[in-house]
């Protein structure tokens, strides 16, 4: 009497080979969910630059306006914490943008501050600043600030809010973002 050998070493070999097939379905299940995770960090990190780089186009025109008034530069000063620019203040009583219109310096400070603010505010998120003004050095210290939408809650932080002054009272808060600027008049 002779055994089959082969029978049995075929239906052994169709076992294996149903393993390795789940085995491999698993491994790039798993590496497409890591490549899932990475198109979503570029995306968010790509937000955050084009965040950082409407700051600094912000920041520069602040500087032009400050540069073009250097005689009300005290003006431009805008030390209010951030809980306080939730809404943009009023529009000054004398409005300085037309030829037509004598402002002295602190007016037209305040009129470039308001219009600046407007569209700090209409560009970041929550967007909001701290200015300081430094008589001594001739320059400015400038903070733009903005809630990160992409950051849901303290544990999708990706950094703290260090880079943010004390002044401006936002700590306890992770989901703010602070780029600071130093513009030499």
């Amino acid at each position: 009497m002779q055994l089959n050998t082969g029978t049995a070493s075929r239906r052994i070999s169709r076992g294996v080979s149903l393993i390795e097939v789940l085995i491999s379905i698993v491994i790039a299940t798993i590496g497409l969910l890591a490549l899932v995770g990475t198109t979503v960090s570029s995306a968010r990190f790509s937000k955050m630059s084009q965040y950082r780089g409407t700051a600094t186009q912000l920041a520069s025109d602040l500087g032009e306006r400050m540069r073009a008034n250097k005689t009300g530069l005290a003006a431009y000063d805008m030390q209010t914490n951030f809980a306080g620019q939730a809404v943009l203040p009023a529009v000054p009583g004398t409005v300085c943008n037309s030829f037509a219109t004598t402002c002295t310096a602190a007016q037209m400070a305040a009129y470039d501050l308001q219009a600046w603010r407007a569209v700090v505010r209409d560009q970041l998120p929550d967007g909001s600043a701290f200015i300081v003004v430094q008589n001594v050095q001739v320059a400015a210290d400038v903070w733009l600030v903005w809630r990160d939408p992409a950051v849901a809650n303290a544990d999708d932080a990706p950094t703290t809010n260090s880079e943010c002054p004390a002044a401006l009272t936002v700590g306890g808060q992770p989901d703010v973002r602070c780029s600071y600027f130093r513009i030499n008049l």
